[in-house]
């Protein structure tokens, strides 16, 4: 009796460890209707994307703009920039994950029935008209700055575009939400995943951004390592009229349109951040930089020459994380969110 105390111990013990190190997973609705109509459709299902993202990198800048001080004198722009690596995952390790959540995916929806069609089965239709033929396996960096971008191992998939510097446009614009696309192809049911998992949260308090824009002349950033499976992160991107946001988001998207009376959609995102713990050290990383000043000038006749020069504070810093953990946790957190997305879609099929 004693031995199976100590044993149910041990075990509450160990799953109480292993669930901390992913916080509570939780999905919602982001837009849906007419699930119920998903049982008309043929039980054929494209898959067409799967990507996850691994942000690697975090790359930041701050400038406090100068000029004329109130009551006289120049302040010069203050510019601060924090660099941060993740340390200990190599681009294989990211590829084994994308290929094992895949393959979970993928059997999850071949066991309830349906019959995955491919890329090249559809690449000739003319909706894909122009359009590349190309198969997973090859991390890319192009997509999003700082970010890792992986499709599964042999794995097709089509792009609309691809740019100079590598970009892929999967989709037809900015509207499209995979109705057309199934219309297109006689009324499948289209299937799209997107993961997003950052490594960096915002880490300064409201109080002290407050203080800062109050006296201004600071740049200043703070933020901490938290690894998570998020609905979407923010990340700038130089355009070619300056700088601009992009999104990286996190979506599990389903289809089927055959006409106005035969259409259903369902896309499930989660309903908070999936935190995982234990990877990263728990620490802050801090990039400040303070404007120089000068009051009162230098007269040279009628020219005030006032003597400032901007102030540039560039921190590159490596993470470590234990890798073990980092693959455990990621797997966890989005195979977790998947198999959520997966039962909410299959709850409506027969």
């Amino acid at each position: 009796m004693k031995k199976l105390i100590i044993l149910t111990f041990i075990l509450f013990l160990f799953v109480s460890i292993n669930a901390q190190e992913v916080g509570k997973i939780e999905t919602k609705i982001e837009s849906g209707f007419g699930m119920k109509k998903f049982n008309d459709a043929p039980k054929k299902i494209f898959i067409q994307h799967f990507f996850i993202n691994y942000q690697m990198m975090f790359d930041q800048i701050e400038i406090a703009k100068g000029g004329r001080e109130f009551g006289g004198g120049q302040r010069s722009d203050a510019k601060a920039q924090l660099v941060l690596g993740v340390q200990g995952i190599d681009e294989t390790d990211l590829q084994e994950m994308t290929n094992k959540l895949f393959k979970e995916y993928k059997s999850k929806l071949e066991a309830a029935g349906f019959t995955i069609v491919t890329a090249s089965e559809v690449a000739n239709e003319k909706t894909f008209d122009g359009w590349q033929l190309l198969e997973g396996g090859t991390p890319g960096k192009a997509q999003f700055p700082g970010f890792i971008s992986t499709a599964p191992t042999g794995f097709e998939y089509l792009v609309k575009k691809i740019n100079k510097k590598g970009k892929k446009k999967s989709t037809k614009n900015i509207f499209d939400n995979g109705m057309s696309t199934s219309t297109d192809l006689g009324g499948i049911i289209i299937a799209r995943v997107n993961i997003s998992i950052p490594f960096i949260k915002d880490a300064e308090s409201q109080a002290s951004k407050a203080l800062t824009k109050s006296f201004g002349g600071v740049a200043k950033i703070v933020v901490r390592p938290e690894l998570s499976v998020i609905k979407n992160v923010a990340v700038k991107t130089k355009g070619a009229f300056g700088e601009k946001t992009e999104i990286v988001n996190t979506s599990s998207l389903f289809a089927y349109k055959k006409s106005l009376k035969y259409q259903a959609s369902l896309n499930v995102v989660p309903k908070k951040v999936i935190e995982i713990k234990g990877v990263f050290e728990d620490k802050k990383y801090k990039a400040i930089e303070s404007a120089s000043q000068d009051l009162w000038g230098s007269d040279y006749g009628a020219v005030t020459v006032f003597n400032v020069t901007d102030q540039v504070l560039l921190k590159m810093q490596a993470i470590p994380c234990d890798k073990e953990k980092y693959v455990n946790g990621v797997l966890s957190a989005s195979s977790g969110y998947l198999n959520k997305s997966l039962s909410e879609f299959l709850k409506h099929i027969k």
